[in-house]
């Protein structure tokens, strides 16, 4: 082993007799430095580069796409992709842009320098003032990813084009980095400003379907238009100081020689959408989201905040972010059926909602297999019904964080790292997109019954309809041979009857072409209806099963409250000394108490329904029984209950179940303190009973934040909603509890029995009065 002179006296050697020789003189200077007594320095192994493209550039779709960000960030208007002879491994891939190129000492200290400062400094590019795509500096390292031999060819403007030879095979371990050289040359042949890379024994096959894969990526590399007010001045602010004429990328294959171009732009599909759902989280947290529906008329703008019973509550981590969605139903009713397989196939490959991160896509949010926002897992709940998988949605979300402080990427640029911003990020996008598809869902059940001419007819079951339709057809028949009988005797020529058969034919033709028309229409009505019968089906189902468990629950809960209360009663007798240990257990005895009353009074419910006979239902005994129920609870949450309003010690109801009543003000009461949690008041609800006419009455009043107008007449369809959606990570009771079907099933209990429910006038002091008519009972209902 050589000692400290030898290497000395040899790079003094080199130095005088071969001064040029910079491989040896980096050599001996290397060894030298490793004899120096007080100070240690790091060395690299050249074998590092073979791991860091392999574990910062893991995909195919990673490697390019970052190549073609280091395109956008040198201000080129078009790259190309070219591979040659690809379709097995050792092909050719050249990327060519027409950037502002690079000189030899940009070269040098930026690619070739390993996580180069350049782009922390300059944050913008110098042309079009583009924000920088590439921060890590791993574009390099991509290209090791993708083969092993790397020429790049650059041309500055006013400047001599340059070349480097890069072979990533001499990158071995046991090498020191430091110590393997790549070729650079001045190239003056080069004319035209740019950059190219020709990547040579290309490690992977690049069939045309990888391609083209990869081509969806690089189209969607750029976020398509600024959401955000803070997005959108800095993009208006940059486009009037430079006029950037935009970005394109475009593939090409090359086979035999031959050139093919490979992708092109896909066909516009967003007309076809059912709705369009936009969301913004502004600067200080305040949340909205809107949705726009043409087909369907709706037009709305509501505010959505972190606290599910409060929409005006701030989020606390998210800002400035924004979502843009397309909502698709897949159905003849919204997509001409020469269009609809192509869309549905074309919604697996690129159906859901895409991320991007200061105007660059974050993989792999968005992907076939990715569900970052649970919707997927929320669809095979099958709590919410309304179809929200997503395959149903187009769109993408955008975040602002230059900094990288609330939203990192992790280091091989897929994912963003955990935290508080993204799960409200999730939370926020889910509960918008769940809220306007249960909208969307209210508004099509409307549309298919009411507000429109002539719907009785057009909406009849579609076994009436085929009816009709058959009717219409022996109708037409009959005329037709009544024309041909007149024709025969008419005292016509031969010629002129014939030609009456022929204008008769088609006549018939296109009655029989109406009327097929109509059939397909019926028939894919029929096939809604089927659709929603089974989705009632579920419902059903869900609530059966649901209304077996509470029964079950219920009655175990309050055999083991006897045992509790029972239990406390022992322990305040032993703790009679110590006050705080007393107060604390006397919170605990009101505790067991709302819960002996609620069980008591689902348990009385489930039992009385048990039998399924129906019986005459006082009013003044069900509203007495009730309020005893909810007394401890009201107290608990600050709000009064009134005492109620009851004409007469006799309100008889039509015979119905009791437990329906236990339905129908139980829904009610939370749907009033969930109003008075949002209107921030000291809540106070009323109940009023009465006669009215051949029926008797029960209104529910509260003080809460109230109905608008414009949704009275909504309130009690299926799926709509005030109250702000269940949560990205909400329970099945969460949900259940914001669906929208409290109202539904209200309506529908009150409307078996012939009685009506509607949002009345409330009292001065009140905001909100549910008023409930039911049939009185008969002589004969007594009876029994």
């Amino acid at each position: 082993m050589a000692n400290e002179e030898d290497i000395r006296r040899k790079l003094e050697e080199v130095l005088v007799k071969d001064p040029y020789n910079y491989d040896k003189i980096q050599m001996l200077s290397s060894k030298l430095i490793a004899f120096d007594p007080l100070n240690i320095r790091f060395s690299v192994d050249g074998g590092v580069i073979h791991r860091l493209g392999r574990e910062l550039v893991a995909r195919q779709e990673t490697a390019v796409s970052e190549l073609v960000k280091n395109a956008y960030d040198a201000d080129a208007t078009r790259v190309e992709l070219i591979f040659e002879n690809a379709e097995t491994q050792g092909g050719a891939l050249r990327i060519i842009d027409d950037g502002h190129g690079m000189n030899r000492e940009e070269l040098i200290n930026g690619f070739m320098k390993i996580s180069s400062t350049g782009k922390i400094h300059e944050p913008f590019s110098p042309i079009f003032q583009r924000p920088r795509a590439g921060r890590k500096g791993i574009g390099r390292f991509a290209t090791q990813r993708l083969g092993t031999k790397l020429t790049i060819i650059s041309k500055k403007k006013g400047e001599v084009g340059v070349k480097v030879l890069i072979n990533w095979e001499k990158y071995e371990n046991d090498t020191d980095l430091f110590s393997i050289t790549n070729k650079i040359e001045e190239d003056n042949f080069v004319e035209k400003i740019g950059t190219s890379l020709v990547i040579e024994n290309l490690r992977d096959k690049w069939t045309e379907a990888t391609i083209k894969r990869n081509y969806r990526y690089i189209t969607e590399l750029i976020q398509p238009i600024p959401l955000s007010e803070v997005r959108k001045k800095e993009v208006d602010s940059r486009s009037k100081k430079v006029n950037d004429p935009g970005f394109t990328a475009v593939f090409y294959n090359i086979v035999d020689g031959k050139q093919k171009l490979i992708a092109d732009k896909n066909k516009m599909i967003l007309d076809y959408a059912v709705a369009e759902i936009e969301g913004h989280v502004d600067k200080d947290g305040n949340g909205m989201y809107s949705i726009q529906s043409e087909k369907l008329g709706i037009d709305e703008v509501h505010p959505l905040g972190k606290d599910k019973e409060d929409p005006i509550s701030r989020f606390w981590y998210l800002k400035n972010a924004s979502f843009k969605a397309h909502y698709f139903l897949y159905s003849v009713e919204f997509i001409p059926r020469n269009q609809l397989r192509n869309i549905q196939r074309l919604s697996q490959e690129r159906g859901g909602i895409r991320l991007y991160r200061n105007g660059f896509r974050v993989l792999p949010y968005g992907e076939p297999y990715d569900d970052w926002l649970r919707l997927d897992e929320s669809e095979r709940r099958r709590i919410v019904l309304a179809r929200h998988p997503n395959q149903n949605f187009f769109g993408f979300a955008e975040i602002t964080d230059y900094e990288g402080i609330e939203l990192e990427e992790t280091s091989s640029r897929e994912y963003l790292l955990s935290s508080h911003t993204l799960s409200e990020l999730q939370d926020f996008i889910y509960r918008a997109l769940i809220a306007s598809v249960i909208r969307v869902a209210a508004e099509r059940g409307v549309k298919q019954r009411t507000g429109q001419k002539d719907w009785e007819k057009k909406f009849d079951r579609p076994s009436k309809r085929v009816s009709s339709i058959a009717e219409e057809l022996s109708k037409e028949a009959r005329i037709i041979k009544e024309q041909n009988q007149i024709d025969r005797f008419s005292g016509r020529t031969q010629k002129e009857v014939l030609e009456n058969i022929m204008d008769n034919r088609e006549k018939t033709s296109e009655i029989l072409d109406e009327f097929a028309s109509e059939l397909r229409k019926v028939s894919e009505e029929q096939r809604e209806l089927d659709s929603q019968v089974l989705e009632e089906i579920g419902m059903l189902r869900v609530l059966s099963s649901l209304g077996l468990s509470i029964g079950i629950f219920t009655h175990e809960v309050r055999h083991n409250l006897v045992d509790a209360h029972a239990a406390l009663k022992l322990l305040v007798g032993k703790i009679t000394n110590n006050k705080d240990a007393l107060d604390q257990s006397k919170d605990l005895e009101r505790a067991i108490k709302v819960l002996r009353d609620f069980a008591a009074y689902f348990d009385r419910s489930v039992s009385e329904n048990v039998t399924r006979e129906l019986s005459v239902q006082n009013l003044g005994v069900v509203i007495e029984e009730f309020l005893k129920v909810i007394t401890a609870d009201s107290s608990r949450r600050g709000t009064e209950i009134l005492t109620p309003e009851i004409e007469s010690e006799y309100l008889l109801t039509t015979p119905m179940h009791n437990s329906e009543w236990t339905s129908i003000l139980l829904n009610l009461y939370t749907n009033s303190q969930k109003a008075i949690y949002r209107a921030k008041v000291k809540g106070k609800i009323l109940i009023r009973a009465g006669k009215s006419g051949n029926s008797v009455f029960l209104e529910f009043l509260d003080n809460g934040d109230g109905i608008d107008e414009s949704i009275e007449n909504r309130v009690f369809d299926a799926f709509f909603t005030t109250s702000s959606p269940a949560g990205h990570f909400a329970s099945v009771e969460e949900e259940l509890t914001g669906t929208g079907l409290g109202l539904k099933i209200i309506k529908d209990i009150v409307s078996s029995y012939q009685g009506k429910i509607y949002l009345d006038r409330p009292l001065s002091g009140y905001s909100t009065c549910f008023r409930i008519e039911i049939p009185k009972a008969k002589r004969e209902d007594l009876k029994k």
